[in-house]
């Protein structure tokens, strides 16, 4: 029996044919946009005095910072998504010296880089929002776990202002330390300053579309940042109390955004031109959505709705951040300690249908909820697995819960351990792959455009908090690009 297959030969053997060459008036530029509404952010903060205590979070001004993106100078310029990158600087200058103790215990960006940030939104030439990612810290955050092994992680820790411990070991997801603090004597006047340099992950922009945009041929396109209204720092004070504790200002400053611009000249425009339908071209890319709820200290079975609507949702994750005073036993790194709240069932429900069919014990088999996680970000095999969350990092559960023993080694896994550290994030995620078919493909997700989104979950022993709860869903969007009036829209 012969197979439905037509003879040919391999690509490396086609020797008479060779890939495209770009038209000779072809050119690429690096473009730099700095705000146009202003140049730092800055604050002033100073700690309690107690000794060995976890601070509490410091409040950040929450503000827009607004880039206004070259366009409409050549209509034959096109933007290369895959170099858009945010830069900025970060200061932390003791401005008044403290007294008594001499440096804090701990002190830590939580996360990294993008954890200044709880939100990203484009917008078109007409004033409408064409791409909106809330918790945008958050959403980088996660993509950042299940996306970056470790070796990765530890390669660009400069660009991303991750945790680079000097040695072999690289202690997990964190943030850098910040050595004026917690190393150098606080009780002087010093200035401690990083950069960054992020890549921005956007459907319209950034790495996250399969397509360039025609930046040439619209009016206006903004890029607008919205610094987090919670200073993303973890300190924890020393085994001294302070005295007078000292004053911090924090400031960021040296923003700007790096594109890729390329122009391909007005004839080969002119040949693109011929192959749109009615003067549109269209984008489709990935972006993100995330809503919130509130898990109460309770038991049993629980359902929490997940304002989210799409016409084709990929994937879902979920992410437990516990309430209570910040402490070692509660959380140290707020909103980014994600831990499990004693659950002992997890499924998501669309429209009435469980995914998975049959929902995972995390307590028992975290295994299987990790797996489920890792397939919702798109490993399917072992040469996809990428995560840099080792099993003391996953398998974190909120005050009330019990670390593991051999008393509990019926009920759940040996590897689950309460209490947070500010060295280390607690990084429980639960996902799930919600795709009809997890291929490439147009708008190959579910449609939850009328379809309510629940978080459903059986909870065994009360944790001692409170928990808000983040849904991220990884959703499609086509951008519908009008090239004569410049007019974009955007469809999920």
């Amino acid at each position: 029996m012969s197979l439905p297959s037509s003879v040919g030969l391999p690509q490396e053997m086609m020797l008479g044919h060779l890939d495209y060459s770009l038209p000779p008036d072809a050119k690429s530029m690096s473009v730099k946009i700095l705000p146009s509404n202003l140049s730092q952010v800055q604050t002033t903060i100073t700690p309690s005095l107690t000794a060995s205590v976890v601070q509490p979070d410091f409040s950040f001004p929450s503000t827009n910072i607004i880039f206004d993106l070259p366009c409409g100078s050549s209509p034959s310029s096109f933007c290369d998504n895959r170099f858009t990158t945010l830069n900025f600087q970060l200061n932390v200058t003791t401005t008044v010296a403290g007294t008594g103790a001499t440096t804090f215990g701990s002190a830590y960006l939580r996360s990294g880089a993008y954890s200044f940030f709880d939100r990203m939104y484009i917008t078109s030439q007409n004033g409408q929002i064409i791409e909106d990612i809330t918790e945008f810290g958050l959403v980088n955050d996660l993509l950042v776990s299940l996306q970056m092994n470790n070796a990765v992680r530890h390669g660009v820790a400069t660009q991303y202002g991750f945790d680079s411990p000097t040695g072999s070991v690289i202690l997990g997801s964190q943030g850098h330390s910040m050595p004026s603090l917690s190393v150098t004597n606080s009780a002087t006047a010093n200035t401690e300053t990083h950069s960054y340099s992020i890549p921005i992950p956007s459907g319209v922009l950034g790495a996250l579309a399969d397509k360039m945009l025609n930046i040439g041929r619209t009016s206006k396109l903004q890029l607008v940042l919205q610094t987090s209204a919670v200073l993303p720092f973890t300190l924890v004070n020393g085994g001294t109390a302070w005295t007078i504790a000292p004053t911090l200002q924090v400031t960021l400053s040296n923003f700007s955004v790096q594109m890729e611009y390329i122009d391909i000249g007005i004839n080969a425009l002119q040949l693109l031109d011929q192959t749109l339908v009615d003067g549109k071209s269209y984008i489709h890319g990935t972006t993100y959505r995330t809503s919130s709820a509130t898990l109460p200290s309770t038991t049993g079975t629980t359902s929490l709705l997940a304002g989210i609507r799409a016409s084709s949702v990929k994937s879902l994750f979920v992410r437990f951040a516990q309430g209570g005073t910040a402490s070692l036993a509660n959380s140290t790194n707020g909103k980014y300690d994600s831990v499990n709240p004693n659950i002992n069932n997890i499924n998501f429900s669309v429209g009435g249908v469980k995914y998975p069919q049959a929902p995972v014990n995390p307590l028992l088999a975290p295994s299987q909820s990790f797996r489920e996680t890792q397939m919702a970000i798109g490993s399917f095999n072992n040469a996809q697995f990428q995560s840099c969350i080792p099993p003391a990092q996953y398998c974190k559960l909120s005050a009330g819960g019990s670390s593991s023993s051999s008393v509990l080694g019926a009920t759940q896994d040996n590897n689950w351990t309460v209490a947070t550290v500010p060295t280390q994030l607690a990084n429980f995620f639960f996902g799930e792959n919600v795709e009809v078919c997890a291929r490439r493909g147009l708008l190959s997700g579910l449609n939850a455009t009328s379809a309510p989104i629940f978080v459903e979950m059986s909870i065994g022993t009360a944790p001692t908090n409170s928990h808000n709860v983040y849904v991220h869903a990884m959703i499609d969007q086509v951008l519908i690009h009008d090239v004569r009036s410049g007019d974009i829209q955007v469809r999920v």
